[in-house]
């Protein structure tokens, strides 16, 4: 895969993982990437807060960024198969063939995505 199509696949991805998670974790009142984030200019471990024009000014709800930091490694065998995988925290996820003379190639990837998580009811 070239660089052109492995960044394209890679932002198709997180933005597919993006808009998944908001469907599936709506309920709970999840937000991730949410708009209307207002960003702090301290240095704490909140991004931002998210204040919706229909919401009180002191209802200020966090957003916090989730830190990623992935590396994607893809092997081309001499019996010419070929497979990628995700590393993540030193965990492989992926398909492992048989033993074979191999090639490996690796990027890391790093970003952040905000979330605002789920608030209390008190």
């Amino acid at each position: 895969m070239d660089l052109k199509d492995f960044i394209k696949e890679t932002i198709k991805d997180i933005s597919e993982a993006i808009s998944e998670s908001n469907s599936e974790l709506s309920s709970f009142g999840t937000i991730v990437n949410p708009k209307d984030v207002h960003p702090t200019d301290k240095k704490v471990d909140v991004y931002g807060f998210l204040l919706k024009k229909d919401e009180s000014a002191d209802y200020r709800r966090p957003v916090h960024l989730v830190n990623f930091d992935i590396a994607v490694s893809s092997t081309t065998k001499k019996d010419g198969k070929e497979g990628i995988g995700v590393n993540v925290v030193g965990i492989k996820l992926g398909k492992d063939g048989g033993h074979a003379d191999e090639s490996n190639m690796s990027s890391k990837l790093r970003f952040s995505i905000p979330v605002a998580l789920p608030v209390g009811e008190k």
